[in-house]
C-alpha cells in the first residue's frame, strides 16, 4: 500500500497528553497543575472583575490619569485636574508623581475598550467594562510575572518547582490585590521578575549559540531567545518612541497649546532631540543581529525590562536589579560576565526604553516637573520619609510579610534559612545555583526596601516573587521524600509554620482592616473601619495547615497538595469576598451610583470639605471642588443654583458631613438629607429652593 494511502495510527502518542484521559493529565502532570492553578486564578479574576469598584486613592487617581490621555489625545503630558469648578477645581494641572508606564497601558485598555469618553455620564459607575479596562493591563503584568518566575524555576531546577514557584508567587494575598488592582506597582515588579529571571537564565545554565537564517555576512538571528528580544524591543523601545515623537507634530496638540511660547519651544525641542534616540535605535538593532549566543539576546531583555522598570515606578526597579546582579557578580566572582554581557549596547537599550519619554518632558515641562518628579516622588522618600505614618523600622516589614504572603508565610521563613544553606552545597545539584541567587535576590529585596525610610505596606510586593521562588525551590527538592528521613526537621517545620499562620490570622481577625491596608496608605483613624470579617481565613487556610501537619510523616505529594489547595483558597476569597466586601468602604462607587440614579438633569456634583481622588474619576472631573472649608465659596455656589429647580449634591468623608449644614444659606440648611452613608464616605442632597 502506498505510504501517503496507509491510515494514520491514531494510538501513537504524538502529545503527553494522547496516551491519557485528559483529567489525568491535569491530575497527574506538572503542567496540568500549572493549569488548573492558572485557571482558578484567571477565572476567579474575571468573574469578580466588577463587584468590587476602584478603591481611593490610587486607583481612581490613576484611572483619571490614564483617562485624561485618551481625552486629550496627549500620552506625553500627563494630567490631573480635581474638577470644572469650586475654588480648587483647579488645584492642580499636571502629573508628575509617576513615570508613564502605567498610564499608556490604561489608557490604551480603556480605548480597546471605549471606556472613558462616553456621553453617558455614568460610564465608570455602572458598566463593569470600566473596572475590566481600567484593571486589565495591571492583571496581564501580574500574571506575566508569574508565568516568567515559573517558567525560570521548571527550566533550571525542575517542572515541579516551576508550577510550585508560580503557584505561589500567585496565591500570595498581596500579589494577589496588586494584580487585580489598577497600581503602579506591578507594571514595575514584573519587570524587575524579568530581568532577574532573565539574568539566571544568561548565566546559570549552559550557553549556546543563536540559530540563525542565511549565510555569512547576510545571516540574522533566527531563533526564540533573539525573536522574543526583537519583539520587546520593538514594543518597549520603538513603539513608545515613535508615539512620543509623533505627538510633537501632531496637528492637535499644536491647536491645543500652538500659543503658549513654552510649550511651542518645548514641542520643537522635543521634534528635534528625539532623533537621537532614533540614532540609537539602528545601532542597537544592527549590534544586535551580530549576535551569536543565547546569553547575549537574553541580555538584552534583561536591559529592556530594566528600562521599563524604570518607566514603571522610578528609580526603585532598577536599583534592585542592579544590586541583584551586582551582589551575584561579587558572590560567584564571575567578573567577566561584565565583558560578555554587553554592558554597552545594554546601556543603549536601556536609555532607549527609560529615557525618551523623562526626556521629552523636561523639554516641555522644564525643571519644576523633574525635580517633582526625581527629587519629590524618588529620592526623597528613601531619605526623609514622605508621611509621617509610613515610617518603621525592618520588622515593620517582617510583620507585613506575615499577611503579604500568607498561608505560604509559614514556610518562607524555614526556606529562606535553606536557601542560604545552599551556598555550601555542591554545584551539581540540580536546582542549587538558582536556590543561591533566589537567596541573593531575597536579601537584597528586603535590603532595598527597608532601607527606603518612607515605608508602606505595598513596598514589601518586589519581595514577594524571590519568596515564592525560595518556596518552591525548596519544597520541590523535599517533595519525594517521606518525613522520616529528617524527622525533626519535619516536625519543627510544620510546628513552626503552625504557629506563625495562626498568630498572623489571629491579628488579621483583630484588625480586618489590616488586609485592605496592603494596598493603600491610610492606616489609621476611619481607616481602621469598614472592612469586611476575616475569619473565613480559618477555613481557607486549613488545607494549609493540614498540609504542615502532613509534612513530617505522610507522603509530601500529598502535602504539598494540600498546601497549593490553601494557597488557592485563600487567593479566591481574598479577591472574590474580602476585596468586594471591603470596596463598600475604600470605593466611592456605591455612593457615585446613587448620585447618578437620583439626580436631575441640571443637579450639581460638589466635594465639601473633600479630596480623595474618586469623585473626580467616577464623575469624570465633573465635578465643583471644595478642599477646604470657604463658606463664602459655598454660598456663591448656593446662590447660582437657586430660583432653578437645581439639587446640590455633596460628597464628603462621614466625619464631616454634619458640618455641612452650618455652613449654608439659613433657608437651605433643614433641607440638607444624608442619602448614602458607609464607613468612610456620605452622600448629601441638598435642594436648593
Amino acid at each position: 500500500m502506498d505510504a501517503a494511502a496507509q491510515p494514520s495510527n491514531s494510538s501513537t502518542p504524538s502529545s503527553p497528553m494522547a496516551s491519557r484521559p485528559w483529567w489525568r493529565w491535569l491530575l497527574e502532570t506538572p503542567a496540568g497543575w500549572a493549569v488548573l492553578v492558572a485557571l482558578s486564578v484567571v477565572v476567579v479574576d474575571l468573574a469578580t472583575i466588577a463587584m468590587a469598584g476602584p478603591w481611593d486613592p490610587w486607583e481612581t487617581h490613576y484611572g483619571e490619569v490614564a483617562r485624561q490621555i485618551v481625552v486629550r489625545h496627549d500620552p506625553v503630558d500627563l494630567w490631573w485636574q480635581p474638577g470644572n469648578g469650586g475654588p480648587h477645581g483647579e488645584a492642580e494641572k499636571s502629573f508628575a508623581s509617576k513615570p508613564a508606564l502605567p498610564f499608556w497601558l490604561m489608557a490604551l485598555s480603556m480605548r480597546v475598550f471605549g471606556v472613558g469618553t462616553a456621553p453617558d455620564p455614568a460610564e465608570l459607575v455602572h458598566s463593569p467594562v470600566a473596572e475590566l479596562a481600567l484593571r486589565l493591563p495591571s492583571m496581564l503584568a501580574g500574571y506575566a510575572a508569574a508565568l516568567v518566575l515559573g517558567a525560570t524555576a521548571w527550566r533550571l531546577a525542575s517542572p515541579r518547582a516551576g508550577v510550585l514557584t508560580g503557584a505561589i508567587v500567585a496565591t500570595m494575598p498581596q500579589f494577589a490585590i496588586v494584580t487585580r488592582q489598577a497600581l503602579t506597582d506591578m507594571f514595575f515588579v514584573a519587570p524587575v521578575v524579568a530581568a532577574c529571571c532573565g539574568w539566571a537564565l544568561a548565566w546559570l545554565q549552559p550557553d549556546r549559540e543563536l540559530r540563525r537564517r542565511g549565510h555569512g555576512w547576510r545571516s540574522v538571528p533566527w531563533d526564540r531567545a533573539w525573536l522574543a528580544y526583537l519583539v520587546v524591543f520593538v514594543l518597549a523601545a520603538v513603539v513608545p518612541l515613535a508615539v512620543i515623537h509623533q505627538h510633537a507634530f501632531d496637528p492637535y496638540v499644536w491647536r491645543a497649546v500652538g500659543k503658549v511660547p513654552r510649550r511651542v519651544q518645548g514641542l520643537q525641542d522635543i521634534q528635534r532631540q528625539m532623533w537621537i534616540y532614533w540614532a540609537i535605535v539602528a545601532a542597537v538593532l544592527l549590534r544586535s543581529l551580530r549576535w551569536q549566543r543565547r546569553s547575549q539576546a537574553l541580555m538584552g531583555l534583561v536591559y529592556l525590562f530594566a528600562g521599563l522598570s524604570l518607566l514603571g515606578k522610578g528609580l526603585i526597579g532598577p536599583g534592585i536589579i542592579g544590586l541583584v546582579i551586582l551582589v551575584h557578580l561579587l558572590h560567584t566572582g564571575r567578573w567577566e560576565l561584565l565583558r560578555r554581557c554587553g554592558l554597552p549596547t545594554g546601556i543603549a537599550i536601556f536609555v532607549l526604553v527609560g529615557f525618551p519619554w523623562h526626556h521629552a518632558m523636561a523639554l516641555y515641562r522644564g525643571e519644576r516637573w523633574v525635580n517633582e518628579l526625581i527629587m519629590d516622588n524618588n529620592l526623597r522618600r528613601f531619605s526623609t520619609g514622605e508621611q509621617k505614618q509610613a515610617v518603621g523600622g525592618f520588622t515593620f516589614y517582617l510583620e507585613t510579610l506575615g499577611l503579604a504572603a500568607l498561608p505560604w508565610s509559614a514556610i518562607v521563613p524555614v526556606a529562606g534559612v535553606v536557601g542560604l544553606r545552599a551556598f555550601a552545597q555542591p554545584d551539581g545539584k540540580p536546582g542549587v545555583t538558582l536556590q543561591r541567587f533566589a537567596a541573593l535576590w531575597l536579601v537584597v529585596a528586603l535590603f532595598a526596601i527597608t532601607y527606603s525610610t518612607t515605608k508602606y505596606y505595598h513596598y514589601i510586593l518586589p519581595v514577594l516573587p524571590p519568596a515564592a521562588l525560595v518556596t518552591g525551590l525548596w519544597l520541590d527538592a523535599n517533595a519525594d521524600e517521606r518525613g522520616t528521613k529528617h524527622s525533626w526537621v519535619g516536625w519543627a517545620t510544620g510546628g513552626l509554620g503552625l504557629a506563625l499562620v495562626a498568630v498572623v490570622i489571629r491579628d488579621a481577625m483583630h484588625q480586618p482592616a489590616w488586609l485592605a491596608h496592603l494596598t493603600t496608605y491610610l492606616y489609621t483613624g476611619m481607616w481602621t473601619e469598614g472592612a469586611p470579617p476575616v475569619t473565613m481565613l480559618l477555613a481557607t487556610c486549613a488545607p494549609f495547615a493540614i498540609g504542615l501537619l502532613l509534612w513530617p510523616w505522610a507522603p509530601r505529594k500529598l502535602a504539598l497538595v494540600s498546601l497549593v489547595l490553601g494557597g488557592v483558597l485563600t487567593r479566591a476569597w481574598v479577591i472574590a469576598d474580602y476585596v468586594p466586601g471591603a470596596s463598600e468602604s475604600w470605593s466611592q462607587r456605591s455612593a457615585m451610583r446613587v448620585y447618578f440614579d437620583n439626580r436631575g438633569p441640571q443637579d450639581r456634583l460638589m466635594s465639601w470639605w473633600f479630596y480623595y481622588r474618586g469623585e473626580t474619576y467616577f464623575s469624570k472631573a465633573n465635578i465643583w471642588v471644595m478642599k477646604e472649608v470657604d463658606r463664602a465659596a459655598l454660598t456663591e455656589l448656593v446662590e447660582e443654583a437657586r430660583g432653578r429647580g437645581i439639587t446640590l449634591w455633596a460628597i464628603t468623608t462621614v466625619q464631616h458631613a454634619n458640618r455641612l449644614a452650618p455652613q449654608l444659606p439659613q433657608d437651605v440648611r433643614g433641607g440638607v438629607e444624608r442619602v448614602y452613608e458607609n464607613f468612610h464616605y456620605a452622600l448629601l442632597k441638598v435642594p436648593v429652593p
